[in-house]
């Protein structure tokens, strides 16, 4: 199965509010970011993949191209599934056409504020990140990028964001390191800010099948680094742990990958790049001995997704600083 994310995998486009300078656009069509998803007939899996090599982080989903392309696709199907960047109480409380401070914690390759920039290109932005992916692309003058760890304490003074986002820190992030990082993002924040954050609940349902198998793989990988799959139904309550925080919002979404739909299809193909990603981790869990074991694996849970079972649960919460 090729990619439906061709390189490069942010169009560029004017930016008719910044000099019309070229910048990376989240301009992509629905064919094109859906046309590869049910072409199973083929399916190649990357020999060399780069990964982190940062000893005293436990995320283990590779860095590289094919991976930034994965989690731009995942990007924009949580828009459709949330409708949105941010959720709606966000932006009832925060005007964000007034040029507001934002803050994306754990940017990876910067989407979510180039989507934000194209949606709010008065507000300023920075993104942070323990590698700098964002610096291979060209980026808008709303946006700086800075190196750091939030487990080590982010480069910024208290109380100087309007918003801080961070989500998708699930497979990075071990069980005991939640309650700092929450209190690291509400410290940045400015009273009355908000902080928005949006991850899995990675649970196995009572079905017997091959999607199942890969969750359940997925679920022992992430409890032997200490991280907690279903950290997605524990926002809420580290959040109010926190102190000094009133929880504004909650919303649950859950995408069914058998219906077909536009998400679905979006879905279905981010779980399967993220299985060819991390195959190197997850086939000894799964009992794949060589090549050919995958590629079987892979076109079955490929047509399971499509046929029988695969889905995705997501929690977003939305709290304002006190």
């Amino acid at each position: 199965m090729g990619s439906c994310f061709a390189k490069p995998w942010l169009i560029e486009c004017a930016n008719k509010n910044r000099n019309r300078k070229k910048y990376f656009s989240t301009a992509m069509s629905e064919s094109r970011q859906t046309s590869c998803v049910s072409r199973s007939d083929h399916i190649t899996i990357p020999t060399q993949r780069e990964f982190h090599q940062i000893e005293t982080s436990t995320y283990w989903l590779p860095k590289d191209d094919e991976e930034q392309m994965r989690l731009t696709g995942q990007h924009f199907a949580l828009k459709e599934i949330f409708g949105g960047n941010v959720l709606q109480s966000a932006t009832d409380i925060l005007d964000l056409k007034q040029g507001l401070s934002i803050l994306d914690v754990g940017c990876g390759s910067g989407v979510w504020v180039m989507d934000m920039i194209n949606d709010y290109p008065d507000c300023n932005y920075e993104g942070c990140d323990m590698v700098n992916i964002v610096a291979q692309k060209p980026t808008p003058k709303q946006f700086t990028f800075r190196i750091a760890n939030v487990l080590e304490g982010l480069p910024y003074p208290d109380n100087t964001f309007d918003l801080v986002h961070l989500r998708l820190l699930a497979l990075a992030l071990r069980y005991d390191q939640w309650p700092s990082v929450i209190k690291e993002l509400l410290r940045v924040t400015k009273p009355g800010g908000l902080i928005q954050m949006m991850e899995p609940d990675y649970r196995v349902t009572e079905h017997d099948d091959i999607f199942c198998k890969v969750v359940s793989a997925l679920i022992t990988i992430c409890e032997a680094k200490g991280q907690n799959p279903r950290i997605g139904i524990e926002l809420e309550r580290l959040l109010r742990e926190a102190g000094n925080i009133k929880i504004i919002e909650t919303k649950s979404a859950s995408i069914d990958t058998t219906t077909g739909s536009s998400v679905a299809k979006k879905i279905a193909w981010s779980w399967m790049e993220g299985v060819k990603g991390t195959m190197k981790v997850s086939a000894p869990v799964l009992g794949l001995k060589d090549e050919k074991d995958q590629q079987r694996f892979l076109k079955e849970f490929n047509h399971c997704m499509e046929t029988k079972c695969g889905y995705l649960h997501m929690e977003a919460v939305v709290a304002q600083k006190l």
